[in-house]
């Protein structure tokens, strides 16, 4: 029995993404895969649960940034390679959900399960 119960499929996504609070900005992480709900990201930092982050997400062959917000809702150590893996919540707003809806519909053809 499948335990996911995502309302939105995610779908694998291997780019670059700066975070951080509005005043001071991280980079360093790379997103592991993204819906419309939320992403995935594998950074170097630790980030409390809660924390609202603005992304910048830089779609692969393209100069646009995508901004957005989001809330961590998932964070957990990955020991074996030195990092952490921090899930993000979307604060949803219509730019950013066409946004990431263009990003996804333009080739991101490899669902995770």
């Amino acid at each position: 029995m499948d335990g996911d119960k995502r309302a939105n499929p995610r779908f694998l996504y291997s780019e670059p993404v700066s975070y951080g609070l509005p005043e001071v900005t991280v980079n360093g992480s790379i997103a592991r895969n993204i819906s419309l709900s939320g992403i995935s990201l594998k950074a170097q930092g630790f980030v409390p649960l809660g924390t609202v982050l603005e992304l910048q997400i830089r779609p692969q062959d393209s100069p646009k940034i995508i901004w957005a917000r989001a809330k961590v809702v998932r964070i957990r150590q990955l020991f074996s390679e030195d990092c952490y893996e921090i899930g993000l919540e979307f604060i949803r707003d219509k730019e950013t959900m066409r946004a990431v809806g263009r990003l996804i519909g333009a080739g991101l053809n490899q669902q995770v399960k």
